[in-house]
């Protein structure tokens, strides 16, 4: 599909910049804005995605308003606005009200419940009191709020002891305001394997094909590109009885889910992603190669199946915690620019650099490659993630063997194709057999 007379619009918080990049190569036009404006505004904000190859930064979307074919929201918290663009007849990908799934935490658990989702033991409470109240009489806990990452990300209580500083610090940075907010408070789940879908939703349809993977939480993910069938079951499960609730959304955009499985068949519902997941969308970048034109079709309801590159992809995290707060310069070679997947950052005489936004996140990009086995996708992660360097960056590189032994358990040791599994494939490509019988072919091996 040609998209060179297109001009597309990524309306971001700076964490998906180089969704933009990716996306200048197949529309005509890429124009990119992220909200700077404040009674004190800063450059840090104004700055994002400024001296990119192909992409233009906005400063006001309604200045071009009428030149954009396509809205694209890869972010979470735009709903209202995308149902506007919606209502004035634009193309629009993006979750829409779908947001509150993530952004709600109370609402997505209660949602959930209705729609017959394994649900883990949760508690909303209200203060910061209340919380340290109930984490000295409940051990293993994960505490999470809703909406405002930039407060507090997620953070596991195995007891009291062991978080009382942490509270501490949430306590004076966020002040009078502890006395009101509300956490919702998870117990563990134990005994059990993470996985989950990575993908789009175009109304509470999936493609025939996805991405599946485990991440090592802040360092490394390692996914697999299958079949919807091949998918696990539970994963599937969760998909299913979502989608009468995506599709009433309208969602029309990326979708990750986190599910626990536990060896009893449940598939607990942890946190949908309502968004380009990160991890995994740094590696849809590189990974899918008609990306733009499964998102211009995605905005209008039609669901075009992605074309992989390779079987296997493995992301390792790039961390800093000197770049939250200052300006990072990253060296990041020619020959594997494509491979290296930052936020928030600009392009100054043509050197790259992490901008700081002061959030507490030291998260400030991604190294990604593939491979047709698992082996080579993260050979090549690591060849990569050598290659690149800044100031106190961390490459947690070995994360990725962690990821590979958890992703075994839930898919099973990666095998070579059967000659009846290349021969199935080879005639679905044809045309000669339908889905069903593809799956069928497969399955039996």
């Amino acid at each position: 599909m040609n998209l060179k007379s297109k001009t597309a619009l990524v309306y971001d918080n700076g964490v998906f910049t180089e969704l933009a990049v990716t996306l200048a190569k197949s529309f005509g036009r890429v124009l990119y804005y992220v909200p700077w404006t404040s009674g004190m505004p800063k450059s840090n904000a104004l700055l994002i995605g400024e001296g990119l190859p192909g992409v233009e930064r906005v400063e006001n979307p309604f200045d071009c308003f009428d030149e954009v074919d396509i809205w694209i929201f890869p972010d979470v918290y735009e709903a209202g606005m995308q149902k506007w663009l919606v209502a004035q007849g634009k193309r629009v990908f993006g979750c829409r009200g779908g947001a509150e799934l993530e952004i709600d935490r109370p609402v997505s658990k209660e949602k959930s419940k209705k729609l017959g989702i394994d649900i883990g033991l949760y508690k909303v409470i209200t203060g910061l009191d209340a919380l340290r109240k109930y984490l000295k009489a409940h051990d293993d806990q994960w505490v999470k709020i809703s909406g405002t990452r930039g407060d507090m990300e997620t953070f596991g209580a195995k007891s009291y002891d062991k978080v009382e500083v942490r509270l501490n610090e949430l306590e004076h940075k966020l002040g009078a305001y502890t006395k009101i907010m509300q956490f919702t408070v998870e117990a563990g789940i134990n005994d059990a394997v993470e996985t989950g879908y990575d993908g789009i939703c175009v109304d509470g349809r999936f493609a025939k094909s996805a991405m599946t993977g485990v991440e090592v939480k802040d360092e490394a993910y390692l996914m697999k590109t299958v079949r919807w069938s091949e998918l696990p079951e539970q994963v599937r499960s969760v998909n299913e009885k979502l989608a009468p609730a995506l599709k009433g959304y309208g969602y029309r955009g990326f979708l990750s889910t986190e599910v626990r499985c536990t060896k009893d068949g449940k598939a607990y519902l942890i946190d949908p992603c309502c968004r380009a997941g990160s991890p995994p969308n740094e590696l849809y970048q590189v990974l899918m190669e008609n990306i733009a034109e499964v998102i211009w079709n995605a905005a209008e309801g039609i669901i075009v199946e992605p074309e992989y590159k390779a079987k296997w992809g493995a992301e390792v995290l790039l961390i800093s915690e000197w770049a939250d707060q200052n300006w990072m310069h990253v060296a990041i070679p020619k020959e594997v620019r494509d491979f290296v997947k930052l936020r928030n950052f600009c392009c100054i005489e043509g050197e790259y650099y992490v901008i700081p936004q002061w959030t507490g996140c030291a998260e400030i990009g991604a190294v990604v490659a593939f491979g047709n086995t698992p082996d080579e996708a993260i050979a090549n992660c690591k060849a990569v993630a050598e290659q690149v360097e800044g100031h106190l960056l961390d490459k947690p590189v070995d994360a990725l063997d962690v990821a590979r032994e958890q992703l075994e358990q839930v898919l099973g040791k990666d095998k070579p194709k059967s000659r009846q599994q290349r021969e199935a494939e080879a005639l679905y490509a044809k045309g000669r057999i339908s889905d069903k019988q593809l799956d069928k072919m497969i399955a039996k091996g």
